[in-house]
């Protein structure tokens, strides 16, 4: 049996990307494997941001 768990984050191209990778490494240590991700840009924004969704499981117990 597994559980999930989700990161989401915002991002844009080019911007420092240190925060995301401690934060993926934090919850590679605890055990989480990524499994998937997606992104969303907003066809109203100017500045490139993007909306990043992380995907996570671990088994439970």
């Amino acid at each position: 049996m597994f559980e999930y768990d989700l990161f989401a984050t915002a991002w844009g191209h080019g911007a420092n990307t240190e925060n995301i990778k401690k934060e993926l490494n934090r919850r590679g240590a605890e055990g989480w494997e990524l499994v998937g991700m997606t992104r969303d840009e907003s066809p109203e924004d100017d500045h490139d941001e993007e909306h990043v969704l992380f995907v996570f499981k671990r088994t439970k117990g």
